[in-house]
């Protein structure tokens, strides 16, 4: 299995588009509860002395990272650098205009923000204002620590750590996928909330702090003024918009000041800042910003701390800033028109995508997850080394997978004898080269580092996802003129592990003619339905159009099936013929090179054959489904004609 998706966990639209009445814009609407999602830019519906007007449309949509970071520690998905993340969006068809060669941008969102419960896409009937829900000027409400957006229209980061994508539309019909990975892996990586260190001085008491100020200001830009009242006992409380009161009424310590203080910080709800106490000392506190990022420093950051008529003797002591916070948060993406689309005066009116409330259950906003999973076991295609061959190509990589019980497990240490069983051993024997017993001697190359050496140094199997559990691996090549060989697995010759059934050898050999190989697919194993909760594999059975066996292969019980090196899969749902996944194999016109996430449907091939593994759960129950392939040969992809069909339920 090389793809997982994952549905976009919040989306709205904001905009600032007229109403009917051509007079009122639409900006504290909320649509997060729509079907679709919209943007657009319009000029010129209504005309002043100022000029025309300008409306805007602008998408905003969010992943749960979380998600990924555990599938990722559960080894679900690879590490960083061996997985590409691609947004998808998906066209919603409507009788609107649609915009023509246009371009769109994808930006970090810089502040968090709420989806709502909207659904008026036309009127822009659903105010949300300073009420739960995201709109061209709040990020949500305020009582939940949202406050405006600095920027009208949404506040979207441009840095190394926050790019901004593009990707262009020619008829305006298509689907938006773009690869976001630096993105996701830098949200994915988190980083280190900002904060800043107070202290109450030795002398300060309720009389000499009363009447002072300082201000806190948060990485959203939420600003907050506290004021301290020596007369009073309350803690933080005031109306949105006004002084915080810290009442220091009775108190007669400065580690009582400093309780008040995280007391009345912590009681502000709009203000995301969490104030603790300080090891340093009960006079001591520590303000941290609730978003971990960048955005929390007072340098290159909103966050700041400001204590006025207070600092110094008699009052708190702080070095005013914010500091050391790291990384991006996740506040989710920024989707709209690119800024030469967004102004000027032609209109771009309107593209549309289906919603993570959408009915159609592949059309919802995902984030995908793409690699190449691929396993190449040469004990299905061993080659004698041959000098019309590369060095490289010369080599065979064959694999032990160690099942215990029907589940992978490594292997356990030996006492004293194999203590890092991340290493292992192989070596080849033969029934004719004199005593099955006797090693062949191995080339250099590859996990053999001396010519004529008798091992073959392999170890446990890093893929994508890192070390793979109970696989090992070792890479070497052979030249004896053999018909069969066996693989054995050791430790110094003191510990055998396995020895392989026999293997069969090929020759690399010119022709004298240009072959053009035709194939005929099965699937083994085929089941005429499967669960949504499994992960299948499929085995595939290959042989070439042609092929015509001689009395001694008729005979055979079981006939080997031939192996594609470079095959790919792809999917589609019979009822509409919609394509769910489709072959990955890039857009190069020969085969990527293993490893390469953009093949993230490369089939894997071992001594039975070709096979892959897919993921139940990316299907819809209820439909019927087709597998296709494709097999690249004597330069080109070729489709194969069959087509296997089967149904899935819950």
């Amino acid at each position: 299995m090389a793809i997982k998706r994952y549905i976009a966990t919040s989306d709205n639209t904001i905009t600032d588009a007229l109403k009917e009445n051509l007079q009122t814009k639409g900006t504290g609407s909320n649509m997060g509860s729509a079907d679709v999602l919209e943007s657009f830019y319009i000029v010129g519906q209504t005309s002043a002395s100022s000029g025309m007007s300008s409306e805007k449309s602008r998408i905003l949509i969010q992943f749960d990272i979380d998600k990924l970071n555990q599938d990722r520690t559960d080894g679900l998905i690879p590490s960083s650098g061996n997985v590409d993340w691609y947004i998808n969006l998906h066209n919603a068809p409507h009788s609107y205009t649609l915009p023509k060669d246009f371009k769109m941008v994808i930006k970090v969102c810089s502040g968090s923000w709420q989806e709502g419960r909207g659904l008026d896409l036309d009127n822009y009937s659903d105010e949300t204002y300073e009420g739960t829900g995201s709109n061209w000027i709040r990020k949500g409400a305020l009582g939940d620590g949202n406050s405006t957006w600095l920027t009208e229209g949404g506040d979207f980061a441009e840095s190394i750590l926050s790019p901004v994508y593009t990707t262009s539309f020619t008829d305006g019909t298509e689907d938006l996928s773009v690869d976001i990975s630096n993105a996701v892996e830098d949200w994915m990586t988190g980083g280190v909330k900002a904060s800043a260190a107070v202290q109450v001085h030795s002398s300060a008491t309720s009389a000499n702090l009363d009447d002072k100020k300082f201000t806190l200001v948060d990485s959203q830009s939420t600003t907050v003024i506290f004021k301290f009242d020596k007369d009073v006992t309350t803690e933080g409380l005031g109306a949105i918009g006004e002084h915080k009161i810290i009442g220091l009424s009775g108190l007669g310590s400065v580690a009582a000041i400093a309780t008040k203080i995280i007391a009345s910080v912590n009681n502000v709800p709009e203000l995301r800042t969490t104030a603790t106490t300080n090891d340093t000392g009960t006079d001591y506190l520590t303000l941290t910003q609730d978003d971990l990022g960048l955005a929390g420093n007072t340098v290159g950051g909103p966050g700041n701390l400001v204590i006025t008529g207070s600092i110094g003797t008699n009052g708190l002591v702080s070095s005013n800033k914010f500091v050391n916070g790291t990384g991006i948060p996740n506040y989710g993406l920024g989707v709209f028109m690119s800024s030469s689309f967004e102004t000027g005066s032609a209109s771009n009116y309107t593209k549309k995508f289906f919603a993570r409330s959408s009915e159609y259950f592949f059309l919802r906003p995902n984030l995908e997850a793409r690699w190449d999973s691929s396993i190449k076991d040469s004990a299905a295609n061993f080659a004698q080394s041959s000098s019309l061959a590369t060095g490289e190509d010369n080599l065979n990589t064959i694999y032990l997978y160690n099942y215990v019980r029907g589940q992978l497990q490594n292997i356990p240490a030996t006492h004293a004898i194999h203590t890092d069983t991340n290493v292992i051993h192989v070596s080849l024997y033969s029934n004719s080269a004199g005593n099955i017993y006797d090693k062949l001697a191995l080339p250099k190359g590859g996990d053999v580092t001396t010519a004529n050496f008798l091992n073959a140094t392999g170890g446990i199997y890093n893929g994508p996802q890192g070390a793979v559990t109970g696989i090992y691996t070792a890479s070497l090549a052979m030249s004896h003129s053999l018909d069969t060989v066996y693989a054995a697995w050791h430790f110094n010759d003191v510990i055998s592990y396995h020895t392989s059934s026999g293997i069969t050898v090929s020759s690399i050999n010119a022709s004298n003619y240009n072959p053009d190989p035709d194939y005929v697919t099965t699937i083994n194993n085929l089941r005429p339905s499967y669960s949504r909760e499994e992960e299948a594999r499929f085995r595939l059975f290959v042989r070439s159009k042609d092929w015509n066996p001689n009395n001694y292969t008729a005979m055979q019980s079981e006939f080997p099936s031939e192996v594609v090196e470079d095959a790919y899969y792809s999917l589609y749902r019979t009822s509409d013929e919609y394509t769910v996944i489709t072959y990955g194999t890039g857009s190069a016109l020969s085969p990527l090179a293993d490893g390469s996430a953009g093949s993230y449907t490369r089939l894997s091939y071992d001594i039975s054959g070709n096979y892959f593994d897919l993921d139940m759960s990316l299907l819809q129950s209820g439909y019927e489904y087709g597998l296709k392939f494709a097999y690249y040969s004597n330069g080109s992809y070729r489709y194969q004609k069959e087509v296997f069909k089967f149904k899935v339920e819950e």
